[in-house]
């Protein structure tokens, strides 16, 4: 189960990097969707752009943290799973908060 959280945060860090580099446009479906992103196309592509270190560190410490738990055995580990998603959480939190200071 911890493997389906290593790739919930990959495809976090595929939507974020992909807007951010201006391959996909602001739309109802991908990427960080707060109101002052979706505004315009600049506040969209700016806001993104602050977002992919935090989004990226994040997923970075989730997947690491799923790799443990996943070679000690603890791969179906309810409290792994929970703290990995916590980590994606916690991670897209601050990825939204540094695209919301982005757009100010």
């Amino acid at each position: 189960m911890v493997f389906v959280e290593m790739l919930v945060a990959v495809i976090i860090v595929l939507a974020t990097v992909l807007p951010a580099q201006g391959v996909i446009g602001r739309n109802a479906f991908v990427g960080i969707r707060t109101r002052s992103l979706m505004r315009d196309d600049r506040a969209w592509t700016r806001g993104h752009r602050a977002a992919v270190l935090p989004t990226a560190v994040a997923a970075a410490v989730a997947i690491v943290v799923g790799a443990v738990f996943a070679v000690t055995g603890l791969e179906n580990d309810t409290r792994a799973v929970l703290v990995c998603a916590a980590l994606i959480i916690l991670g897209a939190s601050w990825a939204a908060a540094a695209a919301a200071r982005a757009v100010r």
